[in-house]
């Protein structure tokens, strides 16, 4: 359902624009009125109806009464006041799920521009989640801090007893999950996925040294024509640390709707309790690292260090696509995943576990290590591992004699009915 609708409101964005562009209006804030009209329009279209979500325009309002500048697109929830004689809303910061600022031409100033507004409706979100203290479910949290680290703390608790630079990566990764999405939409600019990299990281370097710059301030998605940067927040995407430092930034010259898509859907999933099905299809988003960051040691804090990942045009187009597949596994670690599910955790020194290890010739230590690099076991402590997902684990035994396993039901499903339909059209030829 995702990438239809992804590729429908693509179509339809195109379209509507280049008529936009057409027209014979001069005057800048009607121009820019025009494609903030469109860019609700399509995000009207994009929210399950069900739901209570409008999309509106105006200002946040923070918890002190402050508002923040005036925002082209919100996806809210709740009430907020009118802006009398307007079309605009005042809307209580607690229940704006995402922002958006919209450019006709996104360059350097717009850019900063944008950059600037988003940072400070941000900064709202922060104050206010400060002063009030809201209860927030963390397990997104969590679940996107297992996936990066492959730990997988019980509680917040238990978070605090890690080192100082994995508390950093855990709060960043709360906030990046309860704050709301930022997201910078450009109808015209950078003219493709190598230009969109260079001028943002061209405006990082301008400001590499300028107070209110750090990871958390970035925006969740920026978009240009149909290129786009991604924030690897884990709501929903993310990689794993590797050698200390995260791909924290990614770009993607395929259809922004989709991603854009990807993260409105995750958080209305989060924010309603409900089940929204996502996955329909194996094609996974082509994701080129942009900037790779790492927490280090500033006396008398710490600070993310950032390094840019540099890939011209020929690199970028050099990435290639990937299809989504499960894990395949052997028996010793099937056996191990079968026992970790019926358990909901190991532990490790289990004399049960090292002696099955012993008689069956494998290291332990060196099986469960794999299977936590892998995202399919993460560590609760120094001696007891869970499932990576809340959900648990898929295990299943293929009629190619493969045993897979997997945290994703959805994207199991369409795997399996893929690798099985052959094997139906056959057996259906060979009895007629």
């Amino acid at each position: 359902m995702l990438t239809s609708l992804a590729t429908i409101l693509q179509e339809l964005q195109r379209a509507e624009a280049a008529k936009l562009g057409k027209e014979n209006i001069q005057h800048a804030p009607t121009i820019g009125a025009m494609y903030e009209g469109l860019t609700r329009e399509l995000l009207d279209r994009a929210i399950p109806p069900a739901l209570d979500v409008r999309v509106v325009s105006g200002f946040v309002e923070g918890h002190d009464g402050q508002l923040g500048p005036q925002t082209d697109a919100m996806v809210v929830t709740g009430e907020g006041k009118p802006v009398p004689f307007t079309n605009d809303f005042v809307w209580p910061i607690q229940n704006v799920l995402a922002v958006f600022e919209v450019k006709k031409n996104l360059y350097g100033a717009d850019l900063d521009d944008a950059f600037q507004k988003l940072r400070t409706i941000n900064q709202i979100f922060i104050a206010y989640a400060q002063s009030a203290k809201p209860r927030f479910d963390l397990n997104p949290a969590f679940h996107a801090f297992a996936r990066l680290t492959g730990r997988y703390p019980k509680s917040p608790a238990q978070v605090s007893q890690l080192s100082e630079e994995w508390q950093a990566f855990y709060h960043l990764l709360v906030m990046e999950q309860v704050g709301p999405i930022r997201v910078i939409l450009g109808y015209e600019g950078y003219v493709d996925e190598a230009g969109l990299r260079q001028g943002f990281a061209d405006y990082l370097e301008q400001n590499n040294t300028a107070r209110g710059f750090g990871l958390g301030s970035y925006p969740n998605l920026v978009i240009c024509r149909k290129n786009s940067l991604l924030k690897m927040n884990g709501q929903p995407y993310i990689s794993a640390l590797e050698k200390g430092w995260w791909i924290a930034l990614v770009s993607n010259h395929e259809n922004p709707i989709r991603i854009l898509l990807e993260l409105i859907w995750t958080r209305l999933s989060i924010q309603f309790q409900k089940y929204i099905p996502m996955d329909d299809t194996l094609q996974l988003e082509r994701l080129a690292p942009f900037f790779l960051t790492r927490v280090v040691a500033v006396e008398p804090a710490i600070a993310w260090e950032l390094q840019h990942h540099e890939l011209d045009k020929k690199e970028l187009a050099a990435i290639p696509s990937a299809q989504w597949a499960p894990r395949e596994v052997d028996v010793d670690e099937s056996v191990i995943l079968m026992q970790v599910a019926r358990k909901g955790e190991l532990d490790v020194r289990s004399r049960g576990f090292r002696t099955y290890a012993e008689e069956e010739g494998f290291d332990p230590d060196a099986a469960i290590a794999k299977l936590v690099a892998d995202g399919l076991l993460a560590w609760v402590d120094e001696h007891h591992v869970r499932p990576m997902t809340q959900a648990g684990l898929i295990t299943a035994f293929m009629p190619s004699g493969q045993t897979i396993a997997t945290g994703d039901d959805e994207l199991a499903a369409m795997w399996m009915m893929e690798q099985l339909e052959p094997r139906a059209k056959k057996s259906k030829k060979d009895s007629s």
